[in-house]
């Protein structure tokens, strides 16, 4: 009965991941994608920008590094103002693409 519940309770994150992820990517489509490809099938956008997947590999990214990263004001990139909840749910989506 234990070896049950264990076996269940690794389970149940992985729905609120997956959600997180795919919240992630409606807002990379929504804020992001006039500059940066963030799917795979996108055909344009800025060549000074790099894509979601090219961010992804990188060594140095991690999750800590892209929160900084979001979490202060660009001379690059547009100023919008994500909550902590849609800013780890965009970098769950650019680190999902490893």
């Amino acid at each position: 009965m234990r070896r049950a519940f264990v076996l269940v309770s690794l389970l149940l994150p992985l729905p609120a991941a997956a959600q997180d992820r795919e919240a992630g990517g409606r807002l990379a489509v929504r804020w992001c994608m006039a500059c940066h490809v963030v799917e795979a099938d996108q055909r344009m956008a800025s060549d000074s920008a790099p894509s979601f997947q090219v961010i992804a590999a990188r060594a140095r990214t991690t999750a800590g590094s892209l929160d900084r990263y979001l979490s202060r004001g660009h001379t690059l990139m547009p100023d919008f103002m994500l909550s902590s909840q849609e800013r780890d749910a965009l970098i769950d989506y650019i680190l999902s693409l490893r």
